[in-house]
């Protein structure tokens, strides 16, 4: 078994022919970064199903040797699949795939095929297919309820975030990955050419201010113990399983993937990292904001609703994380325009100041307000 490359989709035949998983075909999919990830096609039902779905992960990311990602991240990854997808009722909308294996040796983890037909969030809103104001609804208060349960699950339990301490990594690529790059980004340093010709001559005071924010928001990613946070809740990690009847688009479930970034830390990163992305869809597919409007409003409404009372210190962590978002991620992650590329890094500057600064007013009129009534 040693001799096996399971990046390979021959040697994923040989890996899996003696077992319940043994397969006619091995297809693999493409949208994620970190892993080699197959369709598996069955050859017996496996719990009812033809297909699954097999995630194996090297030491370093595909096509990256020189990047080196801890191997243990995918321990991390099954348990809070596991442990997410017990804590949610059985007929949630929105929960994670079921994990069916775990092998630690040949790191992969086995898992419920979200269905073949399954589109990313972020794929379905820019397909131009024909989405109900009500389908963004559902998505909306879904994944805003899933969200909360997450995160008041692990508030203030020790036992829960004593269980994902050890996923160091994730707290240091996830800091460096946005805060780290900021003011590089920013300042011309980091060779971005959408940026820099010609350069967003951003005032020395604000970069200073930014400077500020980068270093002292990734100090408190690196200790934060608030609650766990998903790690990477942006629309490419939720997976719907659609389906069409009379002649209408419905979602049948959602399904919230790639946990490997899982740890403790601070609430606001996986708000403000879900609403930054739904700023971008905005500015980058205007014919969109319909929808995203009231998926938002609906995303931050229902996990208002499920607190006491105001958010505002989550609030300001989001909008600053927004303005981080949008700063650090645009230029790098395939939106096309150099304009809406510039406005959207200036966006974010205002975004990180407001956000840090936490003036009750701009937090109110900002696009987290719905946290702060």
């Amino acid at each position: 078994m040693a001799s096996l490359d399971l990046a390979n989709k021959e040697h994923v035949l040989q890996y899996l022919s003696s077992g319940p998983f043994a397969s006619t075909e091995v297809v693999p999919l493409s949208g994620g970064f970190g892993n080699y990830t197959y369709r598996l096609r069955l050859h017996s039902e496996y719990q009812g199903r033809q297909t699954a779905v097999l995630k194996h992960g090297k030491s370093h990311l595909p096509g990256a040797t020189s990047f080196p990602f801890a191997l243990y991240r995918q321990n991390f990854d099954q348990m809070a699949m596991r442990e997410v997808r017990k804590l949610l009722p059985e007929d949630s909308l929105a929960t994670t795939p079921e994990v069916y294996l775990y092998d630690e040796d040949a790191s992969v983890i086995i898992m419920e095929d979200c269905g073949e037909h399954s589109v990313t969030l972020k794929d379905l809103l820019k397909s131009g297919l024909p989405i109900s104001l009500e389908i963004a609804h559902r998505i909306g208060a879904a994944l805003g309820g899933f969200l909360a349960q997450l995160h008041a699950w692990a508030k203030n339990n020790e036992n829960v975030l004593d269980m994902f301490e050890g996923n160091k990594q994730a707290r240091t690529l996830s800091a460096w990955a946005t805060y780290g790059r900021l003011v590089e980004t920013l300042s011309g340093a980091s060779d971005l050419s959408v940026l820099d010709d010609p350069p967003l001559n951003i005032p020395a005071d604000k970069l200073a201010s930014i400077a500020t924010i980068a270093r002292e928001t990734t100090d408190a990613m690196q200790s934060a113990r608030e609650t766990v946070v998903m790690g990477d809740f942006w629309p490419g990690n939720v997976l719907l399983s659609l389906k069409h009847s009379d002649s209408r688009l419905d979602v049948e479930r959602i399904f919230v993937v790639d946990w490997e970034l899982v740890k403790p830390g601070l609430p606001g990163l996986d708000i403000g990292q879900f609403c930054g992305e739904m700023q971008q869809m905005r500015r980058f597919y205007p014919a969109t904001e319909p929808l995203v409007q009231e998926l938002v409003s609906q995303f931050l409404g229902t996990y208002r609703a499920a607190s006491s009372g105001p958010l505002i210190q989550e609030a300001k962590v989001a909008l600053t994380h927004i303005g981080a978002h949008l700063v650090a991620w645009t230029a790098r992650s395939g939106w096309e325009g150099k304009e809406n590329t510039r406005e959207a890094a200036l966006e974010g500057v205002g975004c990180l100041l407001d956000g840090y600064e936490g003036k009750q007013g701009k937090l109110d009129t900002s696009v987290v307000g719905a946290l702060t009534r």
